[in-house]
C-alpha cells in the first residue's frame, strides 16, 4: 500500500504544477491580446475548458491542454522550462554507473 505523505506530496506537486502550466497558458494568451473565446475557437475547444485550465485546474485533461498550449506558442519544452529545481514533480535519477573494463 502507498504511503499516504508521498500520494499527498505527488497530489500537491500536482497542483502546484497544474496552477502554473495555467498562469504560463493565460500570460501567453494575454500576450498575444486574445481572449479566451478566440482560443476555444481556433482549438475547438469550449471556453469552460480554456477557463478552468487557466485556473491551473488539475484534472484538465492533458491532451487538450497541449492543444492550447500549441495555439498559444508553447511547446512542451517551454512548459518544462518553467519547472525550477525547488519545485521538481520528478526526484533527480541516480547517476548512471559505470561498468569496468574487463581488458
Amino acid at each position: 500500500m502507498a504511503d499516504p505523505r508521498q500520494k499527498q506530496g505527488t497530489e500537491t506537486a500536482a497542483r502546484n504544477f497544474a496552477a502554473r502550466f495555467g498562469a504560463l497558458i493565460r500570460e501567453r494568451r494575454e500576450a498575444l491580446k486574445l481572449r479566451q473565446d478566440d482560443v476555444a475557437f481556433s482549438t475547438g475547444l469550449g471556453r469552460r475548458f480554456i477557463i478552468e485550465l487557466e485556473a491551473g485546474k488539475p484534472t484538465c485533461h492533458l491532451g487538450k491542454a497541449l492543444v492550447v498550449a500549441a495555439a498559444v506558442g508553447l511547446r512542451p519544452i517551454d512548459l518544462m522550462a518553467e519547472t525550477n529545481d525547488d519545485n521538481a514533480l520528478l526526484p533527480d535519477l541516480p547517476e548512471p554507473v559505470e561498468e569496468p573494463s574487463h581488458g
